[in-house]
């Protein structure tokens, strides 16, 4: 069985058959890109500074512009007339961008491979770590002194933690109302346990300061999902999905000059 070691810890790139996985492939191909040094990183954050200075100055940005990627490369209209000092400053900082994350890739799946116990598939911690890294890179500014890893560290958790937090669900909780989730579990287990019975809606309402409505909705935010092709019964050929009738405003209709008898794709 092949391994690749990445961030000190081996992983397993080949399946039971022999053949490569998508994570394995993965694993291997972010191997390739080498970690940056401190002199090579410190090089890359002064291109980097350069770089937005110069579009500050070229596209008379307010001085104090963050010396950001998102803040000055993000703020350019796909129209705006570009001098070539600009343009190279544009090409030069995307170079840059693409070297930061592809180096950076291995501290994604290192922080990735720290949530391995939520549930959450490999593949989707990983892709939420990347969404951080690229955060980070955006958000970035190397005119402040402080190493990207350590920046970017926190970016990658926020990220990673935010949506393992969700759960492995194909309706996936809104984030606005995370926080609240977690007030409404962890209240009901002490009135559970104060009470010696589950807590009705009224008395969660009022533990967590929120509405009985409210308490409602997070009470179905939790509720499990059920798919669609699951049999009514388990003799039954029929599927809950064929049982759900179709809005009215949502049937199909056939459009102005297209026959009766058309197939609906």
């Amino acid at each position: 069985m092949k391994e690749n070691v990445l961030m000190g810890s081996p992983l397993i790139s080949t399946n039971e058959s022999g053949t490569e996985s998508l994570i394995g492939l993965y694993f291997r191909d972010a191997s390739q890109n080498n970690l940056l040094t401190s002199d090579e990183e410190a090089r890359l954050s002064r291109k980097l500074s350069r770089c937005y200075q110069a579009l500050i100055e070229e596209l008379d940005f307010p001085s104090d512009t963050p010396l950001t990627f998102r803040k000055t490369v993000g703020q350019i209209p796909n129209t705006a007339p570009l001098s070539k000092r600009a343009k190279r400053a544009i090409c030069l900082a995307w170079a840059c961008r693409e070297k930061l994350i592809n180096a950076n890739l291995r501290l994604s799946v290192h922080i990735a491979r720290r949530y391995t116990q939520t549930g959450v598939p490999m593949s989707d911690l990983i892709q939420d770590a990347n969404v951080g890294l690229i955060k980070a890179v955006d958000r970035f500014d190397p005119s402040k002194g402080y190493k990207f890893s350590t920046y970017a560290f926190w970016w990658i958790n926020e990220e990673v933690n935010l949506h393992s937090q969700k759960g492995n669900r194909v309706v996936k909780i809104p984030e606005n109302a995370l926080n609240e989730v977690k007030a409404f579990n962890k209240q009901s287990i002490i009135l559970y346990q104060k009470l010696g019975r589950a807590p009705n809606q009224t008395e969660i309402a009022e533990s967590i300061g929120s509405t009985i409505e409210r308490v409602g909705d997070l009470r179905s935010f939790l509720s499990s999902e059920v798919s669609t092709s699951t049999p009514v019964t388990e003799e039954s050929s029929t599927s809950f999905g064929d049982t759900l009738e179709a809005d009215e405003g949502l049937r199909w209709t056939p459009s102005v000059g297209q026959p009766e008898g058309a197939v609906k794709l």
